[in-house]
């Protein structure tokens, strides 16, 4: 009995360990790790990357043997020498040479004409049988080998190519990873700012309708006018339509960021709203020309282009190399074999090898090559182009992110006071109303105000936190740190 009281105990604690994982909110960096891990995007840079592998690995075959093995097996029908029909030729074969023997020698004696007549009689017939079609069975076996041995750098050089455009993918996904990072924020802080507009919405509801049922309790009291409570009225059902919106907008930007996240549409785990990564709650920035040197040297998108330019450098030189001689080396071995009736057509397998050094030297090809390679020179001119212009606009944008930290910094002080304020005038306005002493559409007005505060604010905040993650990856800064195996 005791164990079996254990036992629940311990499957109840498990299932209430389970519901609060469950239930825990989601933090802003959780959700730029789920998105750096399971969005759609992310996963098509890692196969660009995978890619971008294999075209190394591919250009280093041209530095190892090619090895290949090949087998056949055929039956043909025909005449081996295509020669006329046996028989014409069997029968007039050993009569020439007998003739040219009895015109020479005189004294040949009976015996001896016999015996070449049989002799050319039994060629004769040999190679009528080799002339007739039969059938022929061949089978070939045989392994080939051929190395490289010296190109004059264009093997050196293509890998030098391949790897530097790896380097320049790799550093792609970098900096486009640090891009989602903040794209991830956006969708983390719409989908907050859509469910605090509807709270908002609901919130502001709720006052109207508070106002609308006390303004009623008055006018059946004998107090107060039928207009008012009308007017009310009719503003209770306006504001449940501009609630209604604001929770539609706020389940679909909800919807977005679980997609984004890899999760399900529906997904509801609440998102928590207080914390933030460690790295976007600093007071101080850098100064400008302090934050633009390091992002020249950390970008890791300045530093593609430059491995990008390397690559197209390299292509150049590889296409100046192709008037240049390639030699290699290369070997067979096999064994063959053929079947037919003829006898002789050896039937036991024969064996071959060939071994040798050769060289393919391109001595013109139009202009094909060197015009290539103007291109490749011409690309190569124009990425450096690119590199300047990047910088400037880096340099552009550095210098604009601190300045939007320092308004938001500003926007977010001055909206706190701004809610204060409304808070505090929308609780005295209404207050003097209930009382008798203040006007209703001064409430109307405090009750626009408040809430136009409170929605102030939540963007004041995102504004704030935003610039901060703006900042940090324009000087080529992860918003958060990531596992090596997600970079």
């Amino acid at each position: 009995m005791r164990s079996r009281t254990n036992r629940a105990v311990i499957v109840v604690s498990v299932a209430i360990a389970c519901t609060r994982a469950f239930t825990q909110p989601i933090s802003l960096e959780q959700v730029i790790r789920e998105v750096c891990m399971k969005s759609d995007s992310v996963k098509m840079m890692r196969e660009t990357v995978k890619k971008s592998d294999q075209m190394v690995r591919e250009n280093w075959s041209a530095v190892y043997p090619t090895i290949s093995l090949s087998a056949a097996a055929a039956q043909s029908y025909g005449s081996l020498f295509g020669g006329g029909g046996g028989s014409s030729s069997s029968s007039s074969s050993p009569s020439a040479p007998a003739q040219g023997a009895l015109g020479k020698q005189q004294d040949l004696t009976i015996d001896s004409l016999d015996k070449i007549y049989l002799r050319q009689s039994a060629l004769g017939s040999m190679f009528g049988d080799i002339s007739k079609p039969q059938m022929i069975t061949v089978y070939n076996t045989g392994l080939q080998i051929s190395q490289t041995l010296y190109t004059f750098g264009k093997v050196g050089t293509a890998l030098k190519v391949a790897k530097a455009y790896n380097q320049s993918t790799h550093l792609t996904y970098k900096r486009n990873l640090q891009a989602i990072q903040l794209g991830a924020l956006d969708a983390f802080y719409r989908t907050i700012l859509a469910q605090r507009a509807a709270a908002i919405a609901e919130h502001s509801l709720k006052r109207k309708k508070d106002l609308n049922e006390f303004l009623d309790r008055n006018f059946k009291n004998g107090s107060g006018s039928r207009a008012q409570v009308l007017a009310t009225k009719a503003d209770v059902a306006n504001q449940s339509t501009a609630m209604l919106i604001a929770k539609r907008d706020a389940r679909t930007a909800r919807m977005y960021l679980n997609a984004f996240m890899g999760r399900p549409l529906t997904d509801s785990t609440a998102l928590d709203t207080i914390g933030i990564p460690s790295s976007l709650n600093i007071a101080e920035h850098p100064s400008e020309d302090e934050a633009v040197s390091t992002a020249l040297k950390e970008r890791d998108d300045l530093k593609s282009i430059k491995y990008m330019a390397e690559a197209t450098k390299g292509g150049e030189k590889i296409y100046k190399a192709m008037y240049l001689p390639s030699i290699g080396a290369q070997g067979s071995a096999g064994y063959s074999k053929y079947e037919s009736g003829s006898k002789l057509i050896p039937s036991d397998w024969q064996k071959s090898w060939t071994i040798g050094v050769g060289a393919q030297w391109t001595l013109f090809d139009g202009f094909a090559s060197s015009a290539k390679a103007a291109q490749y020179a011409s690309d190569a001119n124009k990425l450096e182009v690119v590199f300047t212009t990047m910088a400037n606009g880096i340099e552009i944008e550095i210098r604009t992110a601190i300045t939007e930290c320092a308004a938001a910094d500003s926007n977010f002080a001055a909206s706190k006071e701004m809610l204060s304020a409304a808070q505090e005038s929308y609780d005295l306005t209404n207050s003097n109303f209930k009382q008798g002493s203040g006007q209703f559409a001064e409430v109307q007005l405090a009750d626009e105000l408040l809430m136009q505060a409170e929605l102030g604010l939540t963007n004041a905040h995102y504004r704030l936190i935003r610039s901060r993650a703006a900042l940090r990856v324009a000087m080529g800064n992860d918003i958060i740190a990531l596992n090596e195996h997600l970079q």
